[in-house]
């Protein structure tokens, strides 16, 4: 990249900086409340799922049952769970529905 004002490099360097700081911190938020990230929810739910299909096609009812009682295994907390799980469906929903809507007009 080629900086040719050196404010315009400071600028940048400190907002990457800033950015770097924030995610340290989020994570260490998420570590300090045991809630899961994305990915530990998704682990979690393919190995799940995997095992339950496996098994018998009939108790994917049991599914989230199992998923929250194996992310409480993992040391993660069951409400925290539940809301992140919670907020991934909404976006879920929320995505589908503008789609939708697009796909309408």
């Amino acid at each position: 990249m080629d900086w040719h004002d050196q404010q315009d490099l400071v600028k940048y360097r400190r907002r990457k900086r800033k950015q770097r700081e924030y995610q340290q911190g989020y994570r260490e938020r998420l570590k300090e409340a045991k809630t899961p990230e994305r990915d530990d929810i998704a682990a979690e739910l393919m190995r799940v799922f995997l095992a339950t299909v496996a098994v018998d096609h009939g108790k994917v009812a049991d599914l989230s049952r199992a998923l929250f009682s194996g992310l409480q295994g993992r040391g993660y907390d069951r409400a925290a769970s539940v809301g992140q799980v919670k907020a991934m469906a909404r976006r879920v929903q929320a995505k589908l529905r503008s789609q939708s809507v697009a796909a309408a007009e």
